[in-house]
């Protein structure tokens, strides 16, 4: 069975969807031929069985060309059935044609948006995959929770020999685009509670802005801390490669998990993967947190009761088993590649 495949870039330098690459061979190992559609390629080594293309956005091309070139390769290409990942925008301009083709529509939608074009999708869709029932808020039969996909032999704790000597300092980390949606104030906020109780810490916040309102926000975040004087105390990391991220989950200590997303973000769980403390105000970590690790999104001084809490605690393995049953990257792949091939 030869499986096309359209998603937004395929490079593995990027923070966001470098980790699509480990899908992509992972579907190579499923079906006969994948070919790849996708807005922008950069950098990857993938299998001989898969063929990548680009509509041109990396180029520089027009919408109006990227939309002519995905029109003519949909009516060109060989291939049996269509798996798009997360823009809905595809599903509505391709579903059309892949219905008078014959050919299957899976879709894979990770986000609480319900948009007029996700709408459509759903009608157009076959089956709709999800990461967990928080991530697709539109009502639907065809939808199928997968859990998300993490390589739980890249992110893994550190073994006994790699831990480096440890002191009073809580690290903490925040990894994830920066954008007003991630609610960072109240993690500045609880900071300055930190510093004027007398608590020694660091804070690394690994993330870009990648548009211009967001570096606009970013720029807000940078004058918040420095007006609190807490310029000694943060660390803004930038743009790191998903496989770059372990050694960052694997020498902080707790893990910081701010979004207001709603959905359930890989973040969180490539950080339990690799052995984390984890704190979170998402409502899609209730369902597999205790309430001793939940804190309310804007209450800064329940945030910093709780860093100095579960700082006192034990690691709780049982958080790496939750990501390795529920959200390991196998799992999925097989999941997906089974309900495609039935």
């Amino acid at each position: 069975m030869n499986l096309l495949i359209i998603t937004q870039k395929v490079d593995k330098d990027d923070q966001l969807l470098g980790f699509f690459i480990d899908w992509l061979r992972r579907f190579a190992e499923k079906f006969g031929k994948v070919t790849v559609l996708c807005l922008e390629k950069g950098r990857f080594d993938l299998p001989g069985n898969i063929k990548v293309i680009s509509l041109g956005k990396d180029k520089g091309y027009s919408k109006i060309r990227q939309l002519s070139t995905f029109c003519f390769l949909l009516s060109t290409l060989k291939y049996d059935v269509v798996f798009v990942h997360m823009n809905p925008i595809w599903v509505v301009l391709g579903g059309p044609s892949w219905k008078i083709l014959h050919k299957k529509i899976f879709f894979w939608y990770t986000h609480k948006a319900v948009t007029p074009k996700l709408r459509l999708a759903e009608k157009f869709a076959d089956v709709i995959f999800t990461a967990s029932k928080e991530s697709f808020r539109l009502p639907s039969k065809k939808v199928v929770v997968t859990g998300h996909g993490i390589d739980t032999e890249i992110f893994r704790p550190m073994t006994n020999d790699q831990r480096p000597m440890t002191n009073d300092e809580i690290k903490i980390l925040s990894v994830g685009r920066i954008a007003p949606v991630k609610n960072y104030e109240t993690l500045i906020n609880a900071a300055k509670i930190l510093k004027e109780d007398g608590v020694n810490f660091s804070v690394s916040m690994v993330g870009e802005a990648a548009l211009n309102s967001d570096t606009r926000y970013l720029a807000s975040l940078k004058s918040k801390v420095k007006s609190l004087n807490l310029e000694d105390n943060f660390r803004f990391v930038g743009k790191i490669n998903n496989k770059e991220l372990p050694p960052y989950y694997q020498s902080h200590d707790i893990f910081i998990h701010l979004s207001k997303t709603g959905s359930l973000d890989k973040t969180i769980l490539e950080a339990m993967a690799c052995g984390m403390k984890v704190l979170s105000s998402n409502d899609s970590a209730k369902a597999f947190l205790s309430t001793e690790l939940i804190f309310d999104q804007d209450n800064s001084r329940e945030l910093a009761d709780k860093i100095q809490a579960v700082n006192q605690s034990q690691n709780d393995s049982g958080l790496r088993n939750y990501v390795m049953q529920n959200h390991n990257l196998d799992n999925l792949i097989n999941k997906i590649s089974e309900r495609i091939k039935s």
